[in-house]
Parts: C-alpha cells; structure tokens; sequence
C-alpha cells in the first residue's frame, strides 16, 4: 500500500530540519537510581539539558552558558549524556546544541510533546521511565529460527493487522484490511500486539494496519523504502 503524498511530505521536514535525528536506542532511561538523558549530535561543540528539573538550564532570553548543564560526550558514536535525579511525575524537556537561542530542539524519538513542544517522560517511584510511544528497543522486529517476530505499539486498537509484500498487502480492498488470517495478537497488558511470520531469503516490505484502514510503517524498524514501507532482509 502506497502513500506517496505523505512519504514526500516526511522527506521535506526532515530535510528543512537543521538537528540530528535520534535514534530510539537513545531514548531515556532508568541508571542506577538517576535517569539517563543521551543525544546524539556527533558535531557539536557543546550540548545542555534543559528542563523544569534543571529550572530550564538557568537560560537567559534562550541562551545558556552554565557548564553545570553540559552533557558529557560526545564518545566514540557521536553521543553525549547526563544522568540526572528525577522526582516521581511528569517531566518536561529539551536538548540546546550549541547554547544559543536557535539551538533548542526537543529529540523526535519522544513521541509526547506539551503545548510548548517539549519533550514530555514520566517517571515512577523506581526511576523507570514511562514514555507512551510506539518506539522501543525491545519491540523490534527479531529474527529467530521460527520466523520472525513483529511487534506493534496500539493500546487503543481494536484490532491490528500486519500487511506486506508477502501476502498480497492483507489482500486490502482499497486500502481496508479484514481478513482475519492477517490479525496480529494483543493488546497485551502494554498495549503490544504481536505476530510471527515466515519469510523466504531475501527483502521484503510491511506496514501495520490499524483498525483496518489506518496504514503505518513500523516505528522500531530502521530500515524502510521511498514509500514508508518498512524493510526486513532475510539472508
């Protein structure tokens, strides 16, 4: 299933945007009893963190200064980080690259965003963070002997189908999928639902199709086409 109209439309906001994606890898988490904040930018001279933790840096008209609120890095990946102690709650965040007013950026692997456009996690009484995102280290595709698994971040969902190059895309009708031999399996109490498939050698294209007509690329997978298909090499 195509979607060339939006597939463009990505490709030129990503394009016009002047900060490093961030892969989903680098999202935050629990360290120890602080919470780990890592941004890839392996050209800066400097990055801080800033947020209603840290009174947003101390910045003054958009402009930081502060060491106090560098990241360490960048190390060998081109990643900086900086661990920092979390009250239980909602927090607000953006990374500063650079330290001027234009330097702002909220990372696009957090998926919650306040009105203001920071980056939004919670943390629970434990340091965990709870971020409400479909990307997740965990939930991407596997490859084991059986096949390979898929995954799909839905929780309110009624039902989710997997639709690819190898079984005629759901054998959609004009882009709706019913057939139930292509459902997927949850939610499960995350709100997950899964599926395994078994794919011959070589590349092969999917989507998700949410409720039926509601066609995504899958977020924890990396490698995906021109037109929003997400990619898995079988070798």
């Amino acid at each position: 299933m195509k979607r060339l109209g939006l597939v463009l439309l990505a490709v030129v906001t990503i394009a016009a945007s002047p900060f490093p994606p961030q892969p989903i890898s680098l999202l935050p988490r629990k360290s120890d009893d602080e919470v780990l904040f890592q941004c890839y930018a392996p050209t800066a001279r400097v990055v801080y963190l800033a947020g209603d933790f840290n009174s947003w840096a101390s910045n003054v008209d958009g402009r930081i200064t502060n060491a106090e609120f560098a990241m360490s890095g960048p190390d060998t990946n081109g990643v900086w980080n900086k661990t920092v102690k979390l009250d239980a709650g909602a927090h607000h965040f953006k990374f500063n690259l650079g330290g001027g007013k234009q330097g702002w950026f909220a990372p696009d692997n957090v998926d919650e965003r306040d009105a203001d456009q920071n980056a939004v996690i919670r943390v629970d009484g434990n340091n965990e963070v709870l971020l409400p995102t479909g990307r997740n280290p965990k939930w991407k595709p596997r490859i084991t002997k059986y096949g390979v698994t898929v995954t799909c971040f839905a929780p309110k969902a009624h039902l989710v189908y997997l639709a690819g190059d190898f079984n005629d895309w759901g054998r959609n009708r004009n882009g709706l999928v019913f057939d139930p031999q292509y459902e997927m399996r949850g939610p499960d109490a995350d709100g997950v639902w899964r599926t395994n498939i078994v794919l011959t050698v070589g590349r092969h294209l999917y989507q998700f199709v949410i409720d039926g007509d509601h066609w995504v690329a899958d977020p924890n997978n990396e490698h995906s086409d021109p037109q929003n298909h997400s990619v898995l090499e079988i070798k």
